[in-house]
C-alpha cells in the first residue's frame, strides 16, 4: 500500500527515511521530524504530521495546505508531494541544522551497495532495556551516522563505523568535541552487550531498508567484524583544518590508530561555512572579517591579542598562531590603541572621553568594550554620544522614528542604565528621557545589537518566571501588552532579552516613574536572527505576534540602515557627515566581502 509513497520519499534527496523501534518509521528534513507512521496491529496505522509550532502564529502566513491523516492519504501522490513541499519550507524557515544537513548529504551519496561505504542510519542510539543495569552505558549515547564498509577487510569481514560529523573545527574539546566522541565510541566498542545490540540493529536495518528498496545496487551478504570502528566526517575543510585535525587524531595515540577520517565538501547554499572562532554564522564571520578590514585599511592599526584565545592541547604553536592571526583575533585592538579610544568614532573622542569620566570615573579597561571591535558594547557610544551633542536635532530624529509620541525636549540620556524596576540587573543599553509639549515624562529604552543573537535563560530568571508573584509575572500580567500573560512563553533564548527589556520599561509605567514608554531594539538588517526577509520570520516579528495592540504600541525595532537614514535627514554639518560616514562604513557597508 505504501510502495509509491516510499518511492517518492526515496526520490527526494532532502528527505531522510529512518526505521525506529515500536513499529515506527520517521521521515526527517534536516533535523526536523516532519512525518511519523506508527503501525498498529488490527487497526489503521497512525500518522503524525509536522508539529504545529512550525506554522502557528507565522507572520508570513506559511502553513500546511494539505493534511495526511489516514493511510489512504499516502496513496495520493499529489497530496504527498504538496505536504512535503509545505513541510520542508516550514522547517527550513523555522531553523536550520548545519551538521544534520551534512549527515543527510553523506547518507544520500552513500546509499548504494556498489560504493565503498553504505550509510544506513542517522542518530542511532542503543535500546538498553534488555541489558543488566550494571552493564548499561551511563552517559547519553547517540551516533550521528552508522556506516558499513561494502568491501571486506584483510580478514574477509566488513567494518561497522560509528561516524561523527563535524563542520569545520569549531569545537575540538568538550561535550561535542573529538575526544568526547572517541570516549563515547570506545564505551560502545568495549561493552559486549551494546555491541550485540549494535550488530543486531545494523543487520535488521540493512535487511528492512533493502526490502523497502531504499538502497541502490546489488545487495551484499555481509559478515561484520566483531568490534566497530570510529569514523570522523569533516565538512567544509580547509587545508589548515585537515592539518590540525590529523594532528589531533595522531595525538590520541593508540586510541586514534584505527580512526577513519573522511573530508567532504558542501555547497555554501546547503551548508553555511563557519569560522573556527565561536562557531560563527555567515553574517558574524563576514562582520569579523570586515572589522579586521576596517582596522587595517581605515584606522591603519595593527592587530591586538584576545587573551581568551588559548592554544588547543592538540595544536602546535605554529597552528595556533596561524589560527589566531587569520581567524580569531583579527578584530582585536592592541591595549595601547584601545586606551587611545580607537574603538570609537575619532571625531568625537573628546565627548566620549568625557562620557567615560562622568559616568565611569575614568577610561574603562573593559576588554570587550575597549578592544574587541566585533562586540556591541562600543556601538551605543559611537551612535548616541555624537547624536546627543545636539539634543534638539536628536528629539526630531526620535519624533520621526516614534511618530506616535509627542517628543518635545530630551531632558536626560544615559548609556547602560538599570532602573531596577523588575528586581534584577536588566539595563537599557541607552536610556532616553524626554518631555512632551504638556510637560509629561516619556522614556525610550534602547537595546543595541550587532552580531549577537539570543542568550540562555538563567536560573534566577527561570525561577522568577515561574513565580506568579514575581516582578516578571506581575508586570507582564498587569501591563495589558501580551496576548498570553504567562511569562513562561518567553523561556527561550530568542525572546528572553526582548521581553525583559520591554517589561523593564512597562514596570516604570506601573510604578508611576514615567507617563509613556517605548522599547526600541536597534540591529543591522544582516542579522537574520532579528530581521525578517522573504519567507523567513525573524525574532522581532515573532515577538510582536505575541503582543496586544497596546503591546505593539510600546515595542518597536529599527535596523541600523533605517536609523542611520533618519540621522542623515537631520544631521547636516561636516562633522556630522563624517560621523555618519564612519557608522555606515564600519557597520553596514560589508558588501566587499
Amino acid at each position: 500500500m505504501y510502495h509509491s509513497f516510499l518511492q517518492y520519499v526515496k526520490s527526494d534527496k532532502e528527505l531522510a527515511f529512518e526505521i525506529r523501534v515500536k513499529d515506527e518509521v520517521m521521515i526527517y528534513c534536516q533535523k526536523n521530524l516532519i512525518l511519523r507512521i506508527t503501525h498498529r496491529k488490527n487497526a489503521s496505522d497512525n500518522i503524525t504530521m509536522l508539529n504545529p509550532r512550525y506554522y502557528t502564529n507565522r507572520k508570513d502566513g506559511l502553513t500546511l495546505t494539505v493534511q495526511l491523516n489516514e493511510p489512504s492519504d499516502l496513496q495520493d501522490l499529489h497530496k504527498v508531494r504538496q505536504y512535503f513541499e509545505d513541510a520542508k519550507t516550514l522547517c527550513k524557515n523555522y531553523k536550520s541544522h548545519d551538521e544534520f544537513i551534512v549527515q543527510q548529504q553523506y547518507k544520500t551519496v552513500h546509499s548504494s551497495f556498489d560504493g565503498d561505504h553504505l550509510a544506513i542510519d542517522m542518530e542511532w542510539a542503543p535500546d538498553q532495556t534488555t541489558i543488566p543495569m550494571e552493564y548499561r552505558l551511563k552517559d547519553k549515547t547517540k551516533v550521528d551516522l552508522l556506516v558499513v564498509s561494502n568491501k571486506p577487510n584483510e580478514e574477509g569481514r566488513h567494518e561497522i563505523y560509528l561516524a561523527e560529523v563535524k563542520c569545520g573545527l569549531g569545537a575540538v574539546e568538550g561535550k561535542s568535541g573529538i575526544e568526547d566522541h572517541v570516549r563515547m565510541s570506545q564505551a560502545i566498542i568495549n561493552n559486549v552487550y551494546v555491541r550485540q545490540i549494535l550488530l543486531g540493529d545494523v543487520t535488521s536495518i540493512i535487511k528492512q531498508k533493502t526490502q523497502l528498496q531504499l538502497f541502490e545496487g546489488t545487495p551484499i551478504d555481509y559478515t561484520f567484524s566483531e568490534c566497530p570502528k570510529i569514523m570522523f566526517i569533516l565538512a567544509n575543510s580547509s587545508d589548515y583544518d585537515k592539518l590540525s585535525f590529523n594532528r589531533i587524531i595522531s595525538n590520541l595515540g593508540e586510541a586514534g590508530r584505527d580512526i577513519k577520517i573522511e573530508y567532504i565538501g558542501s555547497s555554501k547554499a546547503a551548508q553555511p561555512a563557519k569560522a573556527h572562532y565561536g562557531g560563527d554564522n555567515d553574517y558574524k564571520r563576514a562582520c569579523r572579517q570586515h572589522q579586521a578590514w576596517f582596522r587595517e585599511n581605515i584606522l591603519k592599526l595593527q592587530m591586538g591579542r584576545n587573551h581568551s584565545t588559548r592554544q588547543g592541547t592538540n595544536e602546535t604553536a605554529e597552528e595556533f598562531e596561524h589560527r589566531r592571526t587569520t581567524e580569531t583575533d583579527i578584530a582585536i585592538l592592541t591595549p595601547a590603541d584601545a586606551a587611545r579610544l580607537m574603538n570609537f568614532v575619532p571625531e568625537y573622542h573628546e565627548e566620549i572621553r568625557k562620557e567615560f569620566l562622568e559616568h565611569r570615573g575614568g577610561i574603562p579597561r573593559d576588554f570587550g568594550l575597549m578592544a574587541n571591535m566585533l562586540r556591541s558594547e562600543h556601538v551605543p557610544y559611537n551612535i548616541f554620544v555624537p547624536m546627543m551633542t545636539d539634543l534638539l536635532t536628536a528629539s526630531r530624529c526620535f519624533s520621526e522614528i516614534l511618530p506616535h509620541r509627542d517628543i518635545k525636549t530630551i531632558r536626560k540620556w544615559l548609556i547602560e542604565y538599570a532602573p531596577n524596576t523588575i528586581n534584577d540587573k536588566t539595563a537599557f543599553d541607552v536610556y532616553v528621557e524626554y518631555a512632551t509639549s504638556k510637560g509629561e515624562k516619556g522614556v525610550i529604552g534602547i537595546e543595541v545589537k550587532y552580531t549577537e543573537e539570543g542568550y540562555s535563560v538563567g536560573n534566577k530568571e527561570f525561577s522568577m518566571m515561574r513565580d506568579s508573584q514575581s516582578a516578571y509575572s506581575v508586570t507582564t500580567r498587569d501591563s495589558g501588552c501580551f496576548l498570553n500573560n504567562d511569562p513562561m512563553q518567553f523561556n527561550n533564548p530568542d525572546f528572553i532579552q526582548l521581553w525583559r527589556n520591554h517589561i523593564l520599561g512597562l514596570a516604570m509605567l506601573q510604578q508611576g516613574k514615567a507617563d509613556y514608554f517605548d522599547s526600541l531594539t536597534l540591529y543591522p538588517s544582516g542579522n537574520s536572527h532579528f530581521h525578517s526577509s522573504g519567507s523567513h520570520t525573524g525574532t522581532v516579528a515573532a515577538y510582536e505576534d505575541l503582543l496586544t495592540e497596546k503591546g505593539k504600541n510600546t515595542f518597536h525595532a529599527i535596523t541600523y540602515e533605517g536609523f542611520f537614514k533618519a540621522l542623515r535627514k537631520h544631521y547636516k554639518n561636516d562633522r556630522n557627515l563624517s560621523w555618519l560616514d564612519y557608522l555606515e562604513t564600519r557597520y553596514i557597508n560589508i558588501t566587499r566581502l
